[in-house]
């Protein structure tokens, strides 16, 4: 009967991070029809995008402390009311000021959602058999990008970006009923014996050269991700001239390719390791390496004006190697960290890489006002400006990030990403 419970909670807690990442999805299909019903310029919609994140990483940090006093129960379900009432919000909207009220509740409602699935479904099984849990609740983030790609620009299409809003908040209404009717709190671990006060302060912790840099990358290589939830289904409709449809299948087909590159890097890191290769080779070498590369694909988009489908591709290989960094760099936050303070850490190392969004999509806003409104040239000059910064925070932390390999932590595996991927 246990079994069964914990099952079904495992469902319910998949289910949630599918429709959490539908949520933030919609608006980047939706934002093509948005633009053109309420005549917004580029920098007004790069400001309803940038709203988003206003309260999406505080809220992440607010909220993952909050969780060591509080029922992940109630947590979950306190924010499903949040993210239907942000659909509500928004679909119902007439104004500027409601779109924006919109994306800062949604925001605030997301934030905390994957370090609180993932708190919960622990809750259910002892640290043994957590693998495979932690992985199907990862994997749900994948899912819900693949299922928006493919249902929301059908839905936007056919019943609207309103009637597709308030559709998604109807589901967190039926998500809701079934959490409060099959939902409950798992105990395993709970009752964990006391640990001795720890030494190190958070002050030390976090200003630690190594902590210090991995956030740095994590949060340049986190600008051109934000961007998914916002600017680039527009980039693609008004710059390339792609369908809804044909974005959808685009969205698609990135979001399977991030998977499969993130899960080589992944098993390319723990086949060498298994080797005999250092920790600092499996652990920082191979994503500041992907990251020099995904820093050099996004200059190289910047450069390509003529044919579309090698400009997509090229994007896409960007998209798929930016996205191993926070694989890794939440693997090298656990390992540096105290256990006894290790969620506390990886709750602020996200909250301050995603706090990037809320500067990528007004960049991009006013870039392209810059370029006197070309939606192609002025994305493609913000994705070139932070391909740069990305090359070079990379090529520092190469230089100046070393781990200790007396507390070697195992290699990090696409199962245990906790910051969001471009598709998250």
């Amino acid at each position: 009967m246990a079994n069964a419970r914990r099952n079904i909670v495992l469902l319910l807690l998949m289910f949630v991070i599918m429709l959490s990442i539908m949520d933030k999805t919609i608006f980047a299909f939706a934002g093509p029809q948005i633009i053109d019903e309420l005549h917004l310029s580029p920098s007004t919609f790069g400001l309803i995008g940038s709203a988003f994140y206003c309260l999406y990483s505080i809220s992440g940090v607010l909220v993952g402390f909050l969780a060591n006093r509080v029922p992940s129960r109630w947590i979950l379900l306190g924010m499903a009311l949040v993210w239907m009432a942000s659909q509500a919000v928004t679909g119902l909207s007439q104004t500027l000021v409601g779109l924006i009220l919109g994306r800062l509740l949604l925001g605030a409602g997301t934030g905390p959602a994957t370090a609180i699935t993932q708190h919960a479904c622990f809750k259910w099984f002892d640290a043994r058999n957590r693998v495979v849990p932690s992985t199907l609740v990862q994997v749900s983030i994948m899912l819900g990008a693949l299922l928006g790609g493919i249902s929301l620009p059908l839905a936007v299409d056919h019943i609207g970006w309103r009637g597709a809003y308030l559709a998604l908040g109807a589901a967190s209404v039926v998500w809701m009923i079934a959490w409060l009717l099959f939902g409950a709190e798992g105990q395993q671990g709970m009752s964990a014996p006391t640990q001795r006060p720890e030494e190190t302060r958070y002050r030390k912790l976090l200003l630690d050269r190594t902590y210090v840099w991995v956030t740095v990358v994590g949060f340049l290589g986190y600008l051109p991700n934000a961007l998914a939830y916002s600017w680039i289904p527009v980039y693609m409709q008004k710059g390339h001239g792609l369908t809804p449809l044909q974005n959808g299948y685009l969205a698609l087909g990135a979001t399977t390719f991030v998977l499969l590159v993130n899960v080589a890097a992944s098993v390319l890191a723990r086949w060498a390791g298994r080797r005999g290769a250092s920790l600092q080779t499996t652990m920082i070498r191979v994503p500041m390496i992907a990251a020099l590369l995904a820093g050099g694909a996004y200059l190289l988009l910047a450069l390509e004006h003529g044919d579309r489908t090698l400009t997509i591709a090229i994007y896409c290989v960007g998209c798929a190697l930016v996205n191993v960094v926070p694989t890794f760099t939440n693997a090298v936050v656990g390992h540096i960290a105290p256990p006894q303070k290790r969620g506390a850490m990886l709750a602020i190392h996200i909250g301050l890489v995603t706090s990037a969004g809320i500067l990528a999509p007004w960049i991009v806003g006013q870039l392209i006002a810059a370029q006197g409104g070309d939606i192609a040239r002025g994305f493609e000059t913000a994705i070139a400006a932070f391909g740069v910064a990305i090359m070079i925070a990379a090529c520092l932390a190469l230089r100046f990030v070393r781990l200790d390999p007396k507390a070697a932590a195992p290699a990090p595996s696409a199962a245990h990403n906790g910051a969001e991927t471009v598709t998250s």
